[in-house]
């Protein structure tokens, strides 16, 4: 047994020492004129046919001001400065000081990485940079010396070449449909053959394809993922419409489509809601992209593959989470059956979390207890385990008396205890009261005897709440007269701290909690918690 034990450890240290000496040996190469002469352009890189594509998107007038005024406030060997995205900010505030400015720090960056580096030339920030210089170029760059000019696109044209290279070893089609963006954003750029182009648009359809919904959500059902790739995609309809002589039809509808998720997404503030991930980009640039992408008119109501619903009434808006991740990955929250409610620009019940640098934070994010849901015995109301199944068993949305309705049901505690969540939640016409219950039905099937159950409001941290003699909460919104009153039967709420992110920003917050002793549920067969919020 030991001879075997060593014999594996060294049939592993063998080959993780063959996998460094290819990798040394592949960084070699690829730092040699061998590999530099292979990136030599197959097409002209003459100034007098770029036709660089008008730029869909805004910058911020105000950063590229604090830019010259100041310093470059991200060093040079990070992907924030060397994908150029804030290029935009310095072409918005405008004046012939920025523009100069930005043609210093390219001829800098462009004396210092003409050769192929591991992290600088990676195809993600490889396409980045490409397509962010590209769609700049008629501010900071038509009107520069001839001498510039042909520098900085015959190094555009080698870049090129890597990525087209290097985009298919990408393992994540993500990665891959980025990479695609900056090669077709290239190729239309510089006049290349529209057959070469209708060739590259087929292979990047095929490719979204593999990653959207029937309904346009992304498959990870994580809104910063899907809108990353919608303003990829609208890049490269963009830069195919100048090309002309391409089919777009196929574009469109992928765009409209992920432009009403995106719509769906968005609470009351501009902002994406916390589930998965989701918060970070900020409201001004999610405007930016989906009025140019999203539909006209009503919001739409449920994303039946994709897996939310949302519900508005007066001034209030609630986006539920209605299914379970495709993936156990790490940003794919065991959310199912969460919700957030806003009250016109105002946040009032949410989710805690948003994506991290920190691993430890992205994993307590994920977990059910950081979610406005219900957990029973600390658990995650999904764990993937060996089964690869839908728990969603009932999901039925529709009008009420007076009313929306919506009710859940899922058996993410089938394995663990034999028992099926159902959640129903109603909201009135104008949106002013809030009702809803938690029912643990026991199926019979053997598992652990529950013990308790919680069900968890997190507020943002602009609610204050307190509690008075009668079991109820009171809720006053800041710089607001009116107020909310929260009660409910089957549990006595207790408040408790939590936190809530904002950006990158970490803001202490309230949340209710409701417990509920569940140990005789095989006696009784189901167990109730009933719940409201009622506005003042």
């Amino acid at each position: 047994m030991p001879n075997k034990k060593i014999e594996k450890s060294f049939v592993k240290q063998s080959s993780k020492n063959a996998k460094q000496s290819a990798n040394y040996l592949r960084q070699l190469y690829r730092r040699s004129r061998l590999f530099r002469w292979r990136l030599k352009p197959t097409f002209q890189t003459d100034v007098g046919r770029f036709m660089p594509p008008s730029d869909p998107w805004r910058g911020s007038a105000k950063i590229g001001r604090d830019m010259l005024q100041s310093v470059m406030p991200v060093e040079r060997d990070q992907p924030e400065y060397f994908t150029f995205g804030w290029l935009r900010h310095l072409r918005d505030y405008g004046d012939n000081k920025a523009r100069i400015y930005v043609r210093k720090e390219i001829s800098l960056w462009l004396s210092e990485n003409t050769n192929w580096d591991a992290k600088i030339w990676h195809p993600k920030f490889l396409s980045e940079r490409i397509s962010n210089l590209i769609f700049s170029y008629k501010w900071y760059a038509s009107s520069a010396s001839v001498s510039f000019q042909n520098k900085l696109l015959y190094q555009l044209a080698i870049e090129f070449q890597c990525l087209a290279i290097d985009w298919q070893n990408q393992s994540n089609i993500d990665d891959q449909i980025s990479a695609l963006r900056g090669l077709l954003v290239t190729q239309s750029a510089f006049n290349t053959k529209i057959s070469e182009m209708i060739s590259l648009v087929n292979i990047f359809e095929n490719k979204l394809s593999e990653i959207l919904n029937e309904d346009g959500g992304h498959v990870s059902r994580r809104p910063e993922t899907h809108f990353k790739i919608l303003t990829q995609l609208f890049e490269c309809r963009v830069a195919i419409a100048q090309a002309g002589k391409i089919d777009l039809s196929s574009l469109d509808q992928a765009i409209t489509k992920m432009g009403t998720i995106a719509k769906m997404w968005r609470t009351s503030n501009g902002n994406f809601a916390h589930f998965h991930g989701g918060g970070i980009t900020n409201s001004e640039r999610i405007d930016d992209v989906v009025k140019r992408c999203g539909p006209t008119g009503k919001v739409a109501r449920h994303a039946k593959q994709t897996g939310f619903l949302r519900l508005s009434s007066g001034r209030t808006t609630l986006i539920m989470d209605c299914a379970a991740p495709i993936k156990p990955k790490p940003e794919n929250s065991a959310s199912l059956g969460s919700f957030e409610v806003h009250l016109a620009s105002t946040p009032f019940i949410v989710n805690v979390g948003q994506l991290s640098e920190e691993q430890l934070l992205n994993k307590a994010f994920c977990q059910t207890a950081a979610h406005t849901a219900l957990t029973l015995d600390n658990l995650d109301n999904f764990s993937w385990g060996s089964k690869n199944y839908n728990p969603v068993k009932v999901l039925q949305i529709g009008p009420a008396k007076g009313g929306m309705l919506v009710k859940l049901s899922h058996d993410g505690y089938g394995d663990s205890h034999g028992i099926i969540h159902e959640r129903q939640i109603y909201l009135t016409t104008g949106g002013g009261n809030i009702r809803g219950s938690d029912t643990l039905c026991y199926t019979g099937t053997p598992g652990e005897i529950p013990k308790t159950c919680i069900v968890r409001f997190h507020l943002h941290p602009r609610i204050s709440a307190a509690t008075v003699n009668n079991g109820t909460v009171v809720l006053k919104i800041s710089s607001q007269k009116a107020g909310w009153v929260f009660k409910c039967k089957g549990s006595n709420p207790v408040l408790e701290p939590s936190v809530y992110f904002e950006g990158r920003q970490r803001l202490s917050s309230q949340q209710i909690i409701l417990r509920m002793h569940v140990q005789d549920i095989r006696h009784l067969s189901e167990k109730t918690l009933k719940w409201s919020f009622k506005r003042q």
